[in-house]
């Protein structure tokens, strides 16, 4: 993967429910967890 439109710092509830949407947009979507 050479390019996302959203980095999502966090996986919990929140940050995977503004992951969904945004792949649902259609946009490529990165999530990262420490």
């Amino acid at each position: 993967m050479d390019h996302v439109d959203c980095i999502v710092a966090g996986a919990g509830v929140i940050g995977l429910a503004i992951a969904r949407e945004m792949a649902r947009r259609g946009m490529d979507t990165l999530i990262l967890e420490a």
